[in-house]
């Protein structure tokens, strides 16, 4: 005698199998819907990346400055600008996990987007690409383009670019026309002192401006000192020393003292 099941029974593990193949089919079509958006978001981000280069080549001659390669700036300034811009520079995909972490909690607790937590890689990006409102998804673009591009340019490129755009203050974006205007020589001339000095002006650039703020840009020369210890660049004895050698900084131009309606300078 052959079993048969009850008609019920084999009308509900047909219904199951139907949901099944449904919960599939829809998750099949919203995977290929993200691939498609995906890979439409890549390639839009491939050619605003490849413009960077163009870019600050662009804002340099607007400002009347030159590029100025990698190897002719001071070890000690890259040295200074990652120990306290991004430790991990050399390490990372563009991105500091540890940072956007510490920044998200101080963004909750201050219900704020005040925190950035940007790499080195992501400072250029922000600048050249990104829009200055603070927005989450300006922040989550911003950490896209940042792996990208760390994935299509190499490290010391991308170092190299920043450097040449990253605003020191004073108007001055670059740091051929920081070398210039605060100390009246060339980047690959610049002192230790010097370049410890300018390492921590982008962090605030009108705060720290030196010709303006002098005790606020050595307080803020201090910390760079301390983070090139920190990272093992620097001995205690070392940071001392460049801390007590002379800056030989220029006094700030007669013309912006007097647009700046009467601010006083060092």
């Amino acid at each position: 005698m052959r079993w048969t099941a009850p008609r019920g029974a084999l009308a509900g593990g047909g219904g199951a199998l139907h949901r099944r193949r449904l919960v599939w089919l829809v998750a099949a079509a919203g995977a290929a819907a993200i691939g498609v958006v995906a890979v439409r978001f890549v390639r839009r981000a491939e050619v605003l990346l490849g413009r960077i280069p163009a870019q600050v080549q662009v804002q340099l001659r607007r400002e009347g400055s030159t590029f100025v390669p990698l190897r002719q700036i001071p070890l000690t300034l890259q040295d200074a600008t990652i120990a306290v811009e991004d430790r991990s520079y050399w390490s990372n995909i563009g991105i500091s996990f540890q940072g956007i972490g510490r920044a998200a909690l101080v963004d909750l607790r201050t219900r704020s987007f005040a925190q950035g937590g940007s790499t080195i890689t992501q400072q250029l990006v922000r600048d050249q690409l990104l829009s200055p409102r603070k927005t989450i998804p300006r922040k989550l673009r911003g950490v896209a383009y940042s792996i990208l591009l760390t994935l299509r340019l190499p490290k010391s490129e991308i170092l190299a670019l920043y450097f040449n755009e990253v605003n020191y203050g004073g108007g001055n974006f670059g740091i051929a026309a920081a070398a210039r205007h605060y100390f009246g020589v060339s980047p690959s001339r610049l002192s230790a002192a010097q370049t410890s000095l300018l390492a921590g002006l982008p962090q605030d650039p009108a705060l720290y401006d030196p010709q303006v703020h002098l005790r606020e840009a050595r307080g803020r020369q201090q910390l760079v000192l301390q983070s090139l210890v920190a990272a093992h660049y620097l001995s205690p004895a070392a940071a001392q020393a460049t801390f007590a050698a002379p800056l030989h900084l220029l006094p700030r131009p007669k013309a912006a003292a007097a647009g700046a309606g009467g601010a006083h300078s060092p």
